[in-house]
């Protein structure tokens, strides 16, 4: 199982690299398997290599349920605050 982090894009910094943002730590990212990366952009990445754009609201999904696993771990229960999202709706099931 491969797990991706979003990170937010500082700086474009070649053809195939820019400078990325993980909760205040920044590396160098590989850019190579996307197109049309801005600054202020967000991507999931993977071993240093960015695989997908995304929306910043779509990273904050993820960032938030990777803070509630942190919590869990940690022995915290009261982790419903981190998925609003699911907060209150059925979710959909496959047709049958």
């Amino acid at each position: 199982m491969c797990l991706a982090y979003p990170m937010k894009v500082i700086s474009v910094t070649g053809a195939n690299t820019a400078m990325c943002d993980k909760g205040g730590v920044v590396q160098r990212v590989d850019m190579t398997f996307l197109s049309d990366i801005s600054e202020g952009d967000w991507v999931t990445v993977h071993l240093g290599i960015a695989r997908e754009k995304i929306s910043q609201t779509d990273a904050q999904q993820i960032l938030d349920a990777l803070t509630a696993l942190d919590l869990v771990r940690s022995g915290e229960a009261d982790v419903d605050h981190l998925f609003s999202d699911l907060i209150g709706r059925e979710p959909k099931r496959p047709d049958q």
